[in-house]
């Protein structure tokens, strides 16, 4: 059994979104509300119990492995004691089931403020909800399943496992993975973790504020780098103190860290060609460890365009992704799209504004790696574009490349039915225009269909009421687009003749 947990601040939307999935059934809990707005009235009991707790909604899922089965009494015994267990001794909750997945699963919404208003503690609870769900599997007789700090790393991607069969070579991320579970495995201190790490070639960056807290964890191999976070839960820096057990102190260890990597910057010898650009590289992470930020993914500026990259890049994202060759020119005319010197596309996020808050580079394996500027990133930004400047529609999709793809697909419809529409790729609800997007009677949520936004699309739903959901299902709009180009009888999408953004 597999269980995912998260706090949130809106009972209202987690609900909606519970309820509003075909097939859903309430099947247990200690509530008398039967939808939606009842439940929500009723949880507003236990919130005005504490109001002073930002997020008491409780949301978990627990998940079964393919082809097990429970009936719903079962179902509700489990959530039961999965609660109990997690300390919800005397809290208000609902169990929902979903039939929308292969696996069977379970929905738990609960009010973390307890009926005697006290909260219920969220420490260490990621390693407590494994070790119920360990029992649970024991007394139900379910298949046990690796732990969520194992599957809290990203899984490859199709481009990796096309790589790993074509070439027989992991992905520079797998080996990150594999080479950190090793290094991690009996617990070491953080300084010892990242000599372990220096001594298999990985150079480690830690990251630091103004005032001495730990800001982020970034790891290079072979010349690319990758964040924690684009690693998996269990690889940015309270995930691996939390996952795997890594043991950190900042008064024993950060003056170790910084030693350390300040060696790793006097041993660095850069993958980059040009003796020019070796000694630029080598300045900027000199410059890094002084104002401890980490050289990896974070530089004074975004990354630096290379002009003569940009016809090879062009030709691959219009291969290998189908993407119109006049919707990339406008792009690069625009500044959003670029080649840097590294040979990468380079996607720019931007506020509505217009001002560049990131920049997200496309990874051969079809990732994004996330690049922020020195300065602390504006809110709100994000790969976006707009077909007019009075929009009626937006569209929230996954990554610039369904942004890319959707248009290319609109594109055949006839210009004169198409609304002025805002495309805009989001992976954290808090990067969301919330206050502009409130002002459309539309929004589509058009999301990859993918287990780990469902959260996010939650919180959406709960913020924009008026949203509304679709799926391109696991392979996206652009495996939609790639698919129609395959089809014997289809035409290549044409070009954007006359598509002004």
């Amino acid at each position: 059994m597999i269980g995912k947990h998260i706090k949130g601040k809106s009972f209202r939307g987690l609900l909606n979104y519970l309820f509003g999935k075909d097939g859903a059934k309430q099947i247990g809990g200690n509530m008398e509300g039967t939808n939606p707005r009842e439940l929500a009235a009723e949880f507003g009991i236990s919130r005005r119990l504490n109001p002073k707790v930002s997020r008491a909604v409780y949301h978990a899922s627990l998940s079964l492995a393919h082809k097990e089965s429970l009936d719903d009494d079962t179902w509700d015994e489990i959530a039961q004691k999965y609660l109990q267990a997690m300390g919800f001794d005397m809290n208000q909750y609902v169990v929902v089931r979903h039939t929308d997945r292969t696996h069977e699963h379970i929905h738990i919404a609960a009010s973390r403020i307890q009926l005697d208003g006290t909260t219920v503690s969220d420490s260490w609870d990621d390693r407590r909800s494994e070790a119920v769900i360990r029992k649970l599997e024991q007394e139900h007789n379910l298949q046990s399943v690796q732990p969520s700090w194992e599957k809290d790393k990203h899984s490859p991607t199709t481009g990796e496992r096309r790589q790993l069969a074509i070439t027989g070579e992991e992905s520079v991320r797998v080996k990150l993975q594999r080479s950190l579970d090793q290094a991690t495995h009996d617990h070491p201190t953080m300084p010892e973790l990242i000599e372990r790490t220096q001594q298999q070639g990985i150079n480690v960056r830690v990251g630091y504020t103004r005032t001495g807290i730990v800001k982020g964890i970034s790891y290079q191999l072979d010349g690319v780098a990758f964040s924690g976070t684009h690693l998996g839960k269990a690889y940015t820096f309270p995930g691996l103190q939390k996952h795997r057990g890594v043991n950190y102190s900042p008064k024993r260890d950060d003056k170790r860290i910084q030693k350390l990597m300040e060696e790793a910057v006097e041993n660095l010898t850069p993958a980059v060609p040009s003796k020019q650009d070796d000694k630029r590289i080598k300045k900027l992470m000199e410059e890094a460890v002084e104002n401890h930020t980490p050289a990896v993914t974070q530089t004074n500026s975004l990354p630096i365009p290379e002009p003569t990259n940009w016809e090879q890049i062009r030709l691959n994202l219009s291969q290998q992704y189908n993407l119109p060759n006049s919707l990339l020119t406008e792009l690069y005319e625009k500044g959003w799209l670029y080649a840097s010197l590294a040979g990468q596309a380079i996607f720019v996020e931007r506020t509505l504004d217009d001002l560049p808050t990131l920049a997200k580079q496309l990874e051969p394996t079809g990732d994004f790696t996330a690049i922020p500027l020195n300065s602390e990133a504006r809110k709100n930004g994000s790969f976006w574009i707009a077909t007019d400047a009075t929009v009626e529609r937006a569209v929230l999709l996954s990554d610039p490349i369904e942004v890319l793809s959707v248009i290319a697909l609109e594109s055949t419809v006839d210009k004169e039915k198409r609304k002025p529409t805002l495309y805009w790729s989001v992976s954290d609800s808090e990067l969301i225009p919330l206050e502009f997007l409130r002002s459309l009677d539309t929004v589509v949520i058009a999301f990859k269909d993918n287990e780990k936004v469902e959260d996010l699309i939650a919180e959406i739903l709960a913020e924009l009421p008026q949203a509304k959901q679709v799926s391109p299902g696991e392979a996206g709009w652009n495996g939609m687009l790639t698919n129609n180009h395959s089809q014997p009888n289809q035409s290549r999408i044409p070009e954007l003749q006359g598509w002004e953004l």
